[in-house]
């Protein structure tokens, strides 16, 4: 018996990321983890427990999810905007917030056009008349809906490409490459039936990257010289990750 008392117990001791809350059995996953993480103060975070997350899908994700936390979920139920996530100090001062945060869910890009126009800016076409001009920059944004068995999973499902003076250049759904478990309509304006028949992502893909390279060799992107455009957005890592696409980092603004 003394002998089985002075057996070393194993350590199940785990390594937290202080800014997203993941946990690593080994010290050397969590170093490799804060690498390529990227975590920035900028990121949306829980007023609640701090945990910083990716996107506001996800962090809506975290607080009224399937899965989210009980106790932020219960303190975001009482006292939360559903709308910018922020958390206020009691009810009434939530009620007085939402006074002027009220919000509808977004109308679909191409119910606000003509007919003419819907099928000319979503029909995944490049407009060779803008991109002949020659800009300088394009600005690109994707929405995502989630993946996966908690949708928390973010997938390419549309993405639009605009010039310097916002005209639409490029502008398709994307088919995801995984079934979609949460389209995400209050934030996306996304259904079923508007990525029934989207674009391939390959094909999407190609078409972002020959209006980026711009006629321009792989081999000269990495040149401040050359013909290739300037890349502009919000989050741009995160959405060349879900367009499974690489472009140089001195060409991101």
């Amino acid at each position: 018996m003394d002998t089985e008392a002075e057996l070393p117990k194993r350590s199940t001791a785990r390594h937290k990321c202080v800014a997203c809350y993941k946990q690593f059995k080994r010290k050397d996953h969590l170093i490799e983890h804060m690498k390529i993480s990227y975590h920035s103060v900028h990121q949306p975070k829980c007023a609640v427990c701090q945990k910083l997350s990716k996107s506001f899908e996800s962090l809506r994700e975290h607080l009224t999810g399937p899965l989210s936390k009980a106790h932020c979920s219960g303190i975001f139920s009482d006292r939360g905007c559903n709308l910018c996530m922020n958390i206020f100090d009691s009810p009434s001062s939530l009620i007085k917030h939402k006074e002027a945060c009220s919000l509808s869910a977004p109308v679909p890009f191409e119910k606000t056009l003509s007919n003419a126009e819907s099928q000319k800016k979503i029909s995944g076409a490049i407009d060779e008349k803008r991109t002949c001009r020659g800009p300088k920059a394009v600005a690109m944004d994707c929405e995502m809906v989630g993946g996966g068995s908690n949708g928390t999973l973010d997938l390419c499902a549309r993405v639009c490409l605009v010039d310097e003076d916002e005209n639409v250049i490029f502008h398709t759904y994307v088919q995801p490459q995984l079934p979609v478990t949460n389209y995400r309509y209050e934030v996306t304006g996304l259904t079923e039936e508007d990525i029934k028949n989207a674009m391939p992502l390959k094909e999407v893909k190609d078409k972002i990257l020959e209006i980026l390279n711009n006629g321009e060799s792989t081999g000269r992107l990495m040149l401040d010289d050359g013909k290739a455009r300037l890349l502009v957005g919000h989050g741009l890592e995160h959405d060349l990750d879900s367009l499974r696409m690489n472009y140089p980092d001195h060409m991101l603004r």
